[in-house]
């Protein structure tokens, strides 16, 4: 088994862009990327229901892990008393944004995922929550960074329900309370903190209808494709009932949990595809448009819009629907996958078959996408290699 996962963690580092394998070099198993403020911690054992078909920890249960924390973190800033303040009214946080976040390196069964969680930005009304989750084999004493994630919360008041709250039937920006500020932060973390939050507004506002929910382009509906590698013979419906399990306290359903829902559908979708293993390898950011409360039905359905020689990107889009038999667009995102082969190593996709140009359109914006990706970890490398040579 220890031989198996080195050969694994070799295969990752070897599939890994020059980047990557730069930062996993240096920087990655020596210190995380949380600023010197103290951080909430969270650790658990993964166990065998935590991993995917590969053997590794599914990116589903990372995603719940890593929304865990950032919710504890960013509740107890929203209710933290300075000595001789009033306290005031008690309130819970609601994820609003995911940034967009990279998969290192994977994790494996009897591993202990460690996260580390800090508010690292206020604006009046949300808050910015940093999380590193490392991988911590205690037996070898071998640590390593998995994933960084940057995500966004507003303040409600944490007796929303009570007070008749209709979840779905309500616009939650009406609830929403102003929010402690961070203290502590240097002029310079300030600025950042400000930019990264102007630019996450800008593009949530150009994405929300106004209406609390997402602009989206309906999937086709109707039986699979028997025609292999088009996009409807691996287009993906999953439904699911939320239950208490998938609740806060409050009742209304963790993003931790429609992620790990959105990644299920991602990955049978991918997996569909190419007819074999997959892996999430990235996410872009996920905004969360209206909340989902228990006993609501939600409908994830993923669709293969653009593939490259080694990778998959996925469009996934949720909709929830209450008593009332309507459903409504809660969130849209895009998953990248890649294909595994038997040695555990990435293996070429399946070219995408396009029949419509609405297909050859988005497989155009899919390539823009994956375009800006490929810049972006050029950059970075750039960073880290400016970093690494002062």
């Amino acid at each position: 088994m220890a031989s198996e996962r080195k050969r694994v963690l070799e295969k990752s580092e070897e599939n890994m862009p020059q980047r990557q394998r730069i930062r996993s070099a240096s920087s990655l198993p020596t210190h995380p990327a949380l600023p010197s403020i103290v951080p909430f911690e969270l650790s658990r054992i993964m166990m065998p229901d935590d991993t995917n078909v590969s053997g590794n920890v599914h990116g589903g249960t990372i995603l719940k892990l890593i929304e865990q924390a950032g919710f504890i973190v960013s509740t107890r800033h929203c209710n933290r008393v300075e000595d001789g303040e009033k306290k005031g009214e008690q309130l819970i946080t609601a994820l609003v944004r995911l940034e967009r976040m990279d998969f290192h390196k994977p994790m494996f069964v009897g591993e202990v995922a460690q996260l580390q969680a800090a508010v690292t930005y206020t604006s009046s009304q949300s808050i910015e929550v940093t999380v590193d989750v490392w991988a911590d084999n205690i037996v070898t004493g071998e640590r390593r960074l998995t994933n960084t994630a940057h995500l966004w919360y507003v303040a409600v008041p944490a007796n929303i329900f009570d007070q008749g709250f209709k979840g779905a039937e309500q616009d939650l920006s009406a609830n929403i309370r102003p929010v402690p500020q961070l203290k502590g932060l240097t002029k310079e973390q300030m600025e950042e903190g400000a930019k990264r939050y102007e630019l996450q507004k800008s593009i949530r506002l150009n994405q929300s209808n106004g209406q609390g929910s997402c602009q989206y382009q309906d999937f086709v509906q109707g039986p699979r494709d028997t025609e292999p590698h088009t996009i409807l013979s691996s287009q993906t419906t999953l439904a699911n009932l939320v239950q208490p399990s998938d609740c806060t306290a409050s009742g209304h359903l963790t993003g931790g949990s429609l992620m790990k829902m959105m990644d299920n559908a991602a990955g049978i979708c991918a997996a569909r595809h190419c007819m074999g293993r997959v892996v999430t390898a990235c996410i872009d950011e996920i905004d969360f448009h209206a909340p989902i409360t228990n006993g609501q039905m939600v409908f994830v359905t993923a669709r293969l819009v653009y593939t490259s020689n080694k990778s998959m990107e996925v469009e996934v889009t949720t909709e929830s629907e209450g008593l009332t038999n309507k459903r409504r667009v809660t969130n849209t995102a895009y998953f990248t996958f890649v294909s595994l082969g038997e040695d555990l190593g990435a293996r070429p996709v399946p070219p995408l078959v396009l029949k419509t140009e609405e297909e050859k359109t988005r497989f155009q914006e899919g390539k823009k996408r994956y375009d800006a990706r490929k810049k972006l970890r050029i950059e970075k490398l750039q960073k880290l290699t400016d970093q690494n040579q002062a």
